[in-house]
Parts: structure tokens; C-alpha cells; sequence
């Protein structure tokens, strides 16, 4: 899905009537497909063994993303001028819960201080980044993923609160001995 499209969605997900009995959406949240390896763990093969707890660390970089406007936006007045916040390299932690692939983590540097709060299953990670501080319209957004050759690689998505910047990272992880 472009990246327009997506803005656009979030937009007519904040305009959805508090009576309609709908769940709102997070912020401005982004969703982007994560490059699968060929050699994907087989569904005995998860981010962790079955009870235990991984930790998993690395780091991300992230880049700008476009945003552009629908092809017919002669009536629309929009300037792609984002600023430079949430780009560059930052680190993110996270652990699987062996038993039940619930996956919670933090993420630091220019899309930070988030938390992430997902799973894995069959050896495939999916989750949603949020704020530490909700308040603060910060970068929100997905985050997907996939273990391979001992490694947890992907790909996260976000946008700022307001939606006037959008961000894509690419991660890898190794496993670690302490909880993050």
C-alpha cells in the first residue's frame, strides 16, 4: 500500500465517531511488509525455546518516507516539507516470552522512547510501537519481522502524532542473555 494511502487511512481513522461502537486505531499507524528469508524457520523453529524467555538486542536506522498527495489533489494544498526528526540509528531491545510469544520491548533513539508490544509465531514477529509518553506525538507505528540464521530482522514503521512525518527502519537483532 503507498504511503499516501496509508496517511490517508489514518486520517479517516482519527474521524471516526466516539458513539459508533468502533475501536480506535493508534495514532497514525503504518503497516509495511517485512522481507520473509527463504531459509524462515519451520513453525518448531520460534524466536525462543517453548517456557523459556529470549532477549533479543540491536539496532535500527531510519529514514524518511514520502509523503505525497492522491493524484487528483489539484484542490488539495499540501507541501511535503518534513522535518528532519526521527531519522538515524537507534536501539531496540525486546523479549519473547517462550510459552506464549507474547513479545514486549523498548525502542530508544530518534523514533523513542517507544515501547513495543507484539508476537511471534512460526518465527515471524508482528507488533505495534507506542509511546512511553503518549502525550508527547511521537513516532508510533508496526513493527514486522523474521528469525533467521539466528538473527531477528525487519522492518518498522511509523508516523508522528499528527502524521507529519512518516519513517521506515530496518533492524536486525541477536539473541542475549539479559531481559531487556
Amino acid at each position: 500500500m503507498r504511503p499516501s494511502a496509508l496517511l490517508l487511512l489514518a486520517l479517516a481513522a482519527c474521524n471516526t465517531p466516539s458513539g459508533s461502537g468502533a475501536t480506535p486505531a493508534p495514532s497514525a499507524s503504518v503497516t509495511v511488509a517485512a522481507s520473509a528469508s527463504a531459509s524462515a524457520p519451520s513453525a518448531s523453529a520460534t524466536a525462543t525455546s517453548p517456557g523459556k524467555t529470549q532477549s533479543w538486542r540491536g539496532s535500527y536506522k531510519s529514514a524518511a518516507s514520502p509523503i505525497a498527495a492522491a493524484p487528483n489533489g489539484k484542490k488539495a494544498h499540501w507541501t511535503d516539507t518534513q522535518p528532519t526528526a526521527g531519522i538515524g540509528d537507534g536501539a531496540l531491545t525486546l523479549a519473547v516470552d517462550g510459552a506464549t510469544g507474547h513479545v514486549l520491548g523498548t525502542v530508544d533513539g530518534p523514533l523513542g522512547p517507544g515501547t513495543l508490544d507484539g508476537v511471534v509465531t512460526d518465527g515471524k514477529l508482528a507488533g505495534t510501537v507506542r509511546r512511553k509518553d503518549p502525550n508527547d506525538q511521537g513516532f508510533t507505528g508496526t513493527v514486522l519481522g523474521s528469525v533467521a540464521n539466528g538473527h531477528l530482522e525487519g522492518t518498522m514503521s511509523g508516523s508522528l502524532g499528527l502524521a507529519g512525518a512518516l519513517r521506515t527502519a530496518t533492524f536486525t537483532l541477536t539473541p542475549s542473555s539479559a531481559a531487556p
